[in-house]
């Protein structure tokens, strides 16, 4: 909760290539502008948020806001724990969700209401969630590393990310959405896949297999009920060798919320996984293709105190 006596501060880190960013100036900055003392990095380029975090965690800002969907949300949280060595205190992170995935927002239950959002920086004590690390594979044979808050996911989901990226959006974000993931399942060539853990090994022929901090990918596809982001704990949602027939038969239940009991799909649990395959293979972050397999997908210690 903020002191109401003390002048609150809030960075936020807008979404500047998306059409999205006219509905933060038409329903967000005047109220909270009248509410807070507010400051407005918009993103001129991919992964700019990144470099604006830091520099607003630098500046002492009470919170780090990201202004748009589940990339932007990704670019700030690396931000701000790359800042975070030799900062006595690190902002609280929140979202106000008018992206054009909003997954995350959907597990912290978030509105793209102004009020919704004054109400959470006036009165939310925070809420520590778990953060994930991906160390995978550049296209150049390198290692590298991201950090995560949402979903990590390997095979065809990082094959949807790039079919949406470049698909038109006429009809809404949804559509091109769902449109893209059937079009990729109608056209991925399942591989096989390695996952291993501490307690389990899984093997076999792989449509999708995602690792859930939250809850929810794919524009609303909750492909992990059980999961709470501050349970230490992730939640794997393991899609095998399943046609795309059914799973447009059974996508509705992932809408509602529910588990699928169907073969070939399994859920799982765990704190970290390692990845191969035989073939290339890509891995996302929160929406981002980030590279290939070989990758290792782990809980960290970090907690970020996230405004909900």
């Amino acid at each position: 909760m903020t002191n109401p006596g003390k002048e609150v501060r809030v960075a936020i880190i807008l979404n500047g290539l998306s059409s999205y960013s006219k509905i933060f100036y038409r329903k967000f900055y005047e109220p909270l502008s009248q509410a807070f003392t507010i400051a407005v990095f918009k993103t001129c380029e991919p992964y700019h948020g990144f470099s604006l975090a830091k520099e607003a965690v630098s500046k002492g800002y009470d919170f780090v806001f990201a202004a748009g969907g589940d990339g932007t949300l990704h670019e700030v949280v690396n931000g701000v724990i790359a800042a975070g060595t030799g900062v006595s205190e690190i902002p609280k992170v929140g979202l106000i969700p008018i992206g054009s995935g909003n997954d995350f927002a959907r597990t912290m239950k978030l509105k793209a209401d102004s009020q919704h959002i004054i109400s959470l920086i006036k009165n939310s004590s925070g809420r520590l969630v778990n953060i994930g690390k991906i160390t995978f594979t550049t296209t150049d044979g390198e290692t590298d590393e991201r950090y995560f808050i949402n979903v990590a996911d390997i095979a065809m989901g990082p094959e949807v990310v790039k079919r949406v990226a470049s698909a038109r959006k006429r009809f809404g974000s949804a559509i091109a959405y769902y449109k893209s993931i059937v079009e990729t399942f109608l056209s991925f060539q399942p591989m096989t896949v390695t996952a291993t853990t501490p307690e389990w090994t899984w093997t076999g022929k792989l449509r999708s297999l995602a690792v859930a901090n939250g809850k929810y990918y794919g524009h609303g596809l909750c492909i992990a009920p059980g999961a709470q982001p501050d349970d230490d704990m992730f939640e794997f949602f393991i899609c095998g060798n399943v046609s795309a027939f059914d799973f447009i038969r059974y996508s509705g239940t992932l809408k509602r919320n529910k588990y699928l009991r169907v073969k070939n799909v399994e859920y799982r649990a765990g704190r970290e996984v390692h990845f191969t395959s035989m073939k290339p293979c890509l891995i996302e972050g929160d929406g981002e293709l980030l590279g290939i397999l070989p990758a290792t997908v782990s809980l960290t210690d970090i907690r970020l105190n996230f405004v909900s």
